[in-house]
């Protein structure tokens, strides 16, 4: 990293939304601020109510700057819901430098003209990320500049947002005085907080459970390929919880954090637990594995609906990941939820928690704050242009980095 300073960062979930402060040591990030608040103006991760966001938000940052003892710095704010959306698109410009050598302009016009795509008019673009360059139509690399040839072609990523979504978190933000650094999706965002380079070189798949949303990472040979979003979360299963054992959400929440569990088998045959009941009801007692299989079922659902997304998206993403499955999110902390994921995608899986973070560390260090520690990372890390029209063109993929230092001169 080899900066200095402080940065924030701004994860507004369905279920609460988290501001942190961090200071930036050279490579250390140490967290100094922490502030969060419930969150009752958010659904599916989309804003709903301006006003009960706004205050929600204030008193996150509120929270955050009485512990870091200094002013909210410019926020790197997290865009969640099922609006998020991976297209694909090609560009081809002929060579213009002298001798045929592809220079750096040449790679900026055929990317220019790769994202030169119609989308709809309440859809904007959030992220441009290059997936390869082809030179003379027959060779495939990663870095064409200075390299001999007529014709560049580039294949692309583009991710989209809902520009309705991105104006309402502007709108809190601005009458919450807070400044905006830069707007990042949160499947990208979180990778950032656990997912290391070797993993993203064998290929990983991350899957983040929030309150009423999952969302989806695919990276493969290096390079992000695929994000997406899956419309259930966390509090689905809270519900199936509620309803199927006829309490109330509350109750069914507290039953969750205290005997939650997404894998029947690791349950026991004679394990007994208490239903408190509702409107003078008395409490009854049901088996364990009874409610497990409650939560079991959502949780599958969940895998299932995400292993679809992912086979429709490219059928030969599964076949290239070696490292597995990483879950993150609230839903992460759920004993056995590792076991359901390895059994939907044959593949191994880990629970992915926050690393290389000091400070008020401890305070964090648990899959629901993947997002909002990601966004710290993103905003230190990822080497990316925003161009005039908005447009950026994210280089968070490991080979490209180095490539596309220029950028930021343009």
């Amino acid at each position: 990293m080899n900066k200095s300073g402080f940065i924030s960062s701004i994860d507004i979930g369905s279920n609460k939304i988290v501001a942190l402060i961090a200071e930036i040591d050279e490579d250390i990030l140490k967290i100094i601020g922490i502030g969060q608040h419930s969150s009752s103006g958010v659904n599916k991760g989309q804003i709903v109510n301006i006003d009960k966001t706004t205050n929600e938000i204030r008193e996150s940052i509120k929270n955050a700057t009485l512990m870091a003892g200094i002013k909210f710095p410019p926020v790197f704010v997290g865009i969640g819901g099922g609006h998020i959306e991976t297209i694909s698109s090609k560009g081809m410009v002929a060579v213009s430098r002298i001798g045929t050598q592809i220079g750096r302009d040449d790679v900026n016009r055929v990317i220019e003209q790769a994202k030169a795509i119609a989308i709809p008019s309440d859809r904007e673009i959030s992220h441009i990320i290059p997936q390869e360059f082809i030179v003379n139509s027959e060779t495939k690399t990663n870095d064409p500049v200075g390299m001999t040839g007529i014709r560049l072609e580039a294949e692309i990523k583009i991710v989209t947002t809902s520009s309705y979504s991105v104006q309402n978190i502007e709108r809190c933000l601005e009458k919450s005085h807070i400044k905006i650094a830069d707007f990042v999706v949160n499947p990208i965002a979180s990778i950032y907080a656990v997912v290391d380079e070797q993993e993203k070189d064998l290929g990983v798949i991350m899957l983040d459970i929030g309150a009423e949303t999952t969302s989806i990472s695919v990276y493969n040979e290096g390079n992000l390929r695929y994000v997406g979003v899956v419309e259930i979360g966390g509090e689905h299963i809270t519900r199936d919880i509620a309803y199927g054992l006829s309490t109330t959400i509350v109750k069914a929440s507290e039953l969750k954090k205290s005997f939650g569990c997404a894998y029947v088998g690791m349950v026991d045959n004679n394990e007994i637990i208490e239903v408190p009941g509702v409107s003078g009801r008395s409490a009854r007692k049901i088996s364990k594995q009874e409610f497990v299989q409650i939560i079991q079922c959502r949780v599958e659902e969940i895998f299932d609906l995400a292993y679809e997304k992912i086979e429709k998206e490219g059928k030969d993403y599964l076949d290239k990941i070696g490292a597995g499955i990483i879950i993150t999110g609230g839903s992460g902390n759920l004993p056995g939820i590792c076991d359901i994921a390895e059994k939907v995608f044959n593949l191994r899986a880990r629970i992915g928690n926050p690393r290389n973070i000091a400070g008020l560390s401890d305070n964090i260090n648990d899959p629901s704050y993947a997002t909002a520690v990601g966004l710290l990372y993103y905003g230190i890390i990822n080497e990316s242009t925003r161009k005039t029209d908005g447009r950026k063109i994210d280089i968070g993929n490991n080979v490209f980095k180095k490539f596309f230092e220029w950028l930021k001169d343009i």
